[in-house]
């Protein structure tokens, strides 16, 4: 009895006082107490082996501390709520869950059940936070904790620049506009416009892309694109939370976007390259496989775009788009180029041009221009005598041949196919009017032969 109460009061004492234990003096003198706190004599040990078995239980401590933190894998539950939402946004509209139930609810109670399931957590500071933080954010969206989970086929955790790899066809689409301005759209059609002011290019879920386009002298109506730019929509996992942008003009080819950076995205997966400092910048958007060539050529800028044919409407899909890259220009806005290439030397001198044909011809022809490339050379010399407009017909056919595996040059370098086309139908009509000339000497002379 007295033993017990004297234990009673060490526990007391110790408790109020933080006092060293009987354990501890006996450590200290490495001696044996009988009848303290600690029990009989018989229960103590030398303290050589106690501080052994000290070791081997630490060691066996930090051993189920390093299981615990490998067991506790809040990164998995990470990518099964990540792959729930992607999974589900891309189901048909029949596929989905009832409007009542919103996919990122169902992702978020994904996240919330794989990490209840979690063993060997409870010591994790990260899983406790991060567990807060999905109870708050389905709170946030007012999401019921029973209800839908995404039970889906077993989940691999992709690297980085797996996870944002477009996995396609592999088929593309070309879009260019360079001069005048010229354009080839993405259903292979070649266009020369007056298309003034602000045009978009391109307008999609994933970029935007605007050009616009001034005159080039106060004596011609010729246009030319004077500034260019590139709006990378919003992408949390393969770009950036915000919006990317690139303004290029007249002055300045930026080698790099407006806030600075050249890269962004998991594995870098958009990226601004600069080619030829101040006149040629590569944009690669490597999650939708695409890649925007800009070149400024003396005070113009000329624009290429290769991306993949799953991304491009047809050109039914929006009546009402003006992308010109899907629609080509309006109509209205549109020029013959062909008809004018056909006139005579002697009819174009006749329409103030600042150049001959024939020495357009062979400017143009020395930059090795082919097909519609040459003709855009030509009409650009022959309406503003800029021999600028040599080299931008230049680099937009090096790109579309470096984008474009499946371009088929003709190698044309001659105009006479236009001249045969026009000067047919010019003959045509002239030997018309002269039939009907005859016709009306012929008449002409019978009334007067009746008449007398």
């Amino acid at each position: 009895m007295a033993n017990g109460y004297s234990c009673y009061i060490c526990r007391r004492n110790f408790a109020r006082r933080q006092t060293y234990s009987d354990i501890f003096e006996e450590k200290q003198a490495n001696t044996l107490v009988k009848n303290s706190c600690h029990g009989n004599s018989e229960m103590f040990i030398p303290i050589s082996r106690r501080g052994r078995e000290n070791t081997i239980l630490a060691l066996l401590v930090l051993g189920i501390l390093i299981n615990t933190v490998h067991a506790c894998d809040v990164d998995h539950c990470w990518v099964e709520s990540n792959t729930a939402f992607t999974v589900l946004s891309q189901k048909p509209a029949a596929d989905k869950s009832s409007e009542s139930e919103s996919i990122r609810c169902i992702s978020l109670r994904t996240y919330m059940q794989c990490l209840v399931k979690l063993h060997g957590c409870k010591g994790n500071i990260r899983y406790h936070s991060v567990k807060k933080v999905v109870r708050n954010q389905m709170n946030s969206f007012q999401c019921n904790t029973s209800g839908d989970v995404y039970v889906g086929e077993t989940i691999t955790f992709l690297p980085p620049d797996e996870l944002c790899t477009f996995h396609g066809t592999k088929k593309y689409k070309h879009c260019g506009l360079f001069g005048d301005p010229h354009i080839r759209t993405f259903d292979n059609r070649f266009q020369t416009c007056r298309v003034e002011g602000a045009w978009p290019l391109i307008d999609n879920d994933h970029l935007t892309v605007q050009v616009t386009n001034a005159r080039v002298s106060d004596t011609t109506n010729a246009t030319a694109t004077t500034k260019l730019t590139v709006l990378i929509k919003k992408n949390g996992d393969c770009a950036s939370t915000g919006y990317i942008l690139y303004q290029a003009n007249s002055h300045a080819l930026p080698s790099m976007f407006e806030d600075g950076q050249t890269k962004y995205g998991k594995a870098h997966s958009v990226s601004l390259n600069e080619i030829d400092p101040g006149k040629h910048v590569e944009i690669v958007l490597k999650y939708i496989d695409t890649k925007i060539v800009i070149h400024l050529v003396g005070n113009y800028l000329t624009f290429s775009i290769r991306i993949p044919e799953e991304l491009v409407p047809s050109n039914s899909t929006n009546s009402n788009s003006l992308e010109l890259c899907v629609r080509g220009c309006p109509s209205r806005e549109i020029i013959d180029y062909q008809k004018f290439l056909a006139f005579k030397e002697e009819q174009v001198q006749e329409r103030d041009v600042n150049m001959s044909r024939k020495d357009a011809e062979e400017l143009c022809r020395s930059a090795k221009l082919v097909d519609f490339y040459f003709d855009s050379c030509v009409f650009d010399l022959l309406i503003t005598g800029n021999e600028t407009f040599k080299m931008s017909a230049w680099s937009a056919l090096q790109d579309v041949l470096k984008l474009d595996s499946e371009f088929v040059v003709k190698n044309r370098t001659s105009l006479q196919i236009y001249d045969d086309m026009y000067g047919s139908a010019s003959r045509t009509l002239t030997s018309s009017h002269l039939v009907l000339v005859l016709l009306l000497t012929i008449t002409t002379q019978l009334m007067d032969a009746i008449l007398t």
